[in-house]
């Protein structure tokens, strides 16, 4: 899928940094669909991804020599260590390389990247439209435009520009520069590659960082033609589709079944609402399983009425019940996430969430309940929540990089948000229903869990 454009304005390197030492890792999709945009724009694109190129630092400072901008990505955490490290080994260079900052971090605390010199501009929230117009700028030595939505810089020491993020614009007619990597370096044991038809979500679930409450559709004859390149052409077994909401637009959704129905022998998966059990009928949710759905993925969150209504969740927890059982009658596993020590959250809170896994648990064998401990992240409703209720959010990169994401109390000490007395209890309670918890890529790896896209 390559754009066959004359690029001669120069080099643009994208680096793409990684948590920690992962195994099976997803393409890098943001790059994927900037690549297009910038081919298209008269530049060559380069992608570094630091998860699957051990030698990512010599790669990289190679890749630099000629570079004329470097783009760089990354959320919250650990992932801020080698984009920091990225962003000074550009700066480092004897050539100049224009620094280019987006992602969650930068887009919900731009002034952090900034007052640490890693960055020459900062775009906030979808990119691909504005990024080629700021190459531009500089290519042809040019002002910014100063109606242009989502980009920051530096003026006189003094930070400009836009906060306002664009459109979550998904339509276009680029496709993903999958010829920009090597995809086999992505490929997993299980044959199994990540597709999104869907950009931004409709819902604010006061936790999430998407920050996109608009949302924009891949047309269908351009998902047709892309998943049929992921399943076919590249020969991937297994499809996940990692929009927040897939199974949402209820005619998009069979007309993806019907797709891979007709292509045959694939198994896939997405994400849905609890309101999932009264969005079809009987018969679509059989031909659903017909065509290869093995596992449906919820965020569940709590088992609390309460704090599902006090993250904005606007769904019953009975919901969750009723998708149980249909998903039980069809044979296909739910997969179902749920967050712990939230702030506001009580004791009782808790308990009703460990009532409802049971329940889940006992409606449908075929179920994984997957746990994680509330991180909060900038510039989202809970984020603020945690800081009123006494959380001290790290002020630099560095301490922001050092935040432990694990779902493991004993290796967190950040829960500043919660009486220590009630952590004391909530622990004591979690660790008696969990044990030593692990996510399902861990359990995967030792043994003790094995996905519906393994399965022959």
């Amino acid at each position: 899928m390559k754009n066959n454009l004359n690029q001669n304005k120069g080099k643009i390197v994208l680096f793409f940094p990684h948590v920690g030492d992962e195994i099976d890792v997803w393409m890098p999709f943001p790059y994927l669909y900037m690549g297009s945009h910038i081919e298209k724009a008269g530049y060559t694109a380069k992608i570094v991804d630091s998860r699957v190129e051990k030698n990512w630092k010599e790669i990289l400072k190679n890749e630099l020599k000629d570079a004329f901008a470097l783009g760089v990505t990354s959320m919250s955490g650990p992932d801020l260590t080698p984009a920091i490290e990225a962003s000074q080994i550009a700066r480092s260079m004897s050539n100049k390389v224009w620094l280019m900052w987006g992602g969650h971090h930068a887009s919900a605390l731009p002034d952090e990247i900034f007052n640490e010199d890693i960055a020459d501009y900062v775009f906030i929230g979808p990119a691909e439209f504005t990024f080629p117009k700021v190459l531009d700028c500089l290519y042809y030595k040019k002002e910014i435009p100063t109606d242009i939505k989502g980009v920051m810089w530096l003026e006189k020491n003094k930070i400009v520009g836009s906060v306002i993020p664009n459109a979550a614009i998904f339509d276009y007619k680029e496709s993903p520069a999958y010829h920009l990597i090597d995809v086999e370096k992505y490929r997993s044991k299980n044959n199994v590659v990540a597709y999104f038809k869907t950009r931004g979500c409709p819902f604010k679930c006061t936790f999430c960082a998407t920050g996109n409450f608009n949302t924009s559709h891949r047309l269908p004859r351009q998902y047709h033609m892309e998943i049929k390149y992921l399943l076919q052409d590249l020969k991937f077994s297994n499809l996940v589709f990692r929009d927040p909401t897939f199974f949402l637009k209820t005619s998009t959704v069979m007309d993806c079944a019907e797709l891979i129905n007709s292509i045959g022998n694939k198994k896939w998966k997405g994400q849905a609402r609890g309101t999932f059990h009264r969005q079809y009928t009987t018969k679509q949710f059989k031909f659903m399983r017909k065509s290869g759905l093995t596992s449906v993925m919820f965020g569940v969150e709590s088992g609390s009425q309460r704090m599902l209504d006090f993250m904005v969740k606007k769904v019953k927890r009975e919901d969750y019940i009723k998708s149980a059982q249909v998903l039980n009658e069809l044979g296909i596993e739910m997969f179902a996430s749920f967050m712990f020590a939230m702030p506001g959250e009580t004791i009782d809170d808790f308990k009703d969430t460990i009532k409802l896994m049971r329940e889940l648990k006992k409606i449908n064998p075929n179920i994984f309940l997957q746990n994680s401990i509330f991180i909060p992240l900038p510039a989202t409703k809970m984020f603020k929540d945690a800081v009123a209720l006494g959380y001290k959010p790290p002020t630099t990169l560095k301490g922001w990089s050092e935040r432990n994401i694990t779902s493991r109390f004993e290796e967190r000490n950040d829960i500043t948000w919660m009486k220590k007395d009630a952590l004391k209890e909530y622990i004591r309670i979690y660790n008696g229903e969990f044990g030593h918890y692990k996510h399902a890529c861990e359990q995967e790896r030792d043994n003790e869990y094995v996905t519906p896209m393994q399965e022959q």
